[in-house]
């Protein structure tokens, strides 16, 4: 029975976390490292080019979440596009705290093909060059004309960044993909409604982010989960 206590307890505090939000106009809140967290007040504002930007603030604590746009749809977190972002900030007892979600160092945990290359065959634990960091290889599968069609993580290595570029050993070396982002600094946000005519916008988040404290953004991440923002008041300038 013990061992189902510590389970028992993040669902009650999850289907708190969905139930609740539906009932305050406007909310925000979501779990921050496992423990319940909620903002006292909520804005979000649109620049004049279109871009988001949603404040939540407790008493000594800020979340902002940014998007490129207030299109309906999903923003992925981490990656080189620093529109797409969430950064937490806190200062207690005069111990200030910063993290974000920007391109830092860190195991990969995401990658898009980008060229599947030639004379390739299929494979596992696959061997990678390029990038900033080391240790990453790969599962391959290719056609029959030696062309790779998928590729997924094997080992996650460390140290790379978003954006790197990474050749496939093998083949004639031609095989790349890209890293869109690493463990260290992830995590996505949906906008399920855009309320142009009450001018209130709302949707749902999760992220990794680095301690921007520490060079170079070392030290233990900020993890953020089920989150939700409901009915946000939005104001038209940044």
């Amino acid at each position: 029975m013990k061992r189902f206590l510590p389970l028992l307890l993040v669902v009650l505090a999850i289907s708190s976390c969905q139930e609740d939000v539906k009932f305050n106009t406007p909310g925000f809140q979501g779990l921050k490292d496992d423990v319940f967290w909620r903002a006292n007040d909520t804005r979000a504002y649109v620049s004049s080019t279109g871009q988001l930007r949603v404040e939540a603030l407790t008493e000594y604590e800020q979340i902002t979440l940014s998007t490129s746009s207030t299109n309906l749809g999903t923003y992925v977190l981490g990656t080189t596009n620093l529109n797409n972002a969430a950064t937490y900030s806190s200062n207690f007892n005069e111990v200030e705290l910063e993290y974000a979600t920007v391109a830092v160092p860190g195991p990969v945990s995401s990658i898009s093909l980008v060229s599947g290359g030639t004379g390739y065959s299929s494979g596992t634990s696959v061997a990678t060059t390029g990038g900033a960091g080391s240790g990453l290889t790969v599962n391959i599968v290719a056609n029959a004309s030696g062309v790779v069609t998928s590729v997924n993580i094997s080992s996650r290595g460390n140290a790379y960044m978003a954006g790197d570029l990474i050749t496939v050993a093998g083949g004639n070396l031609n095989c790349r993909f890209r890293i869109v982002n690493v463990q260290n600094s992830n995590g996505e946000i949906q906008i399920t409604e855009y309320d142009n005519v009450n001018m209130t916008v709302s949707g749902k988040f999760k992220f990794n982010a680095a301690n921007a404290n520490n060079s170079p953004f070392g030290g233990p991440l900020l993890n953020f989960q089920y989150g939700e923002f409901y009915k946000i008041p939005i104001y038209p300038s940044m």
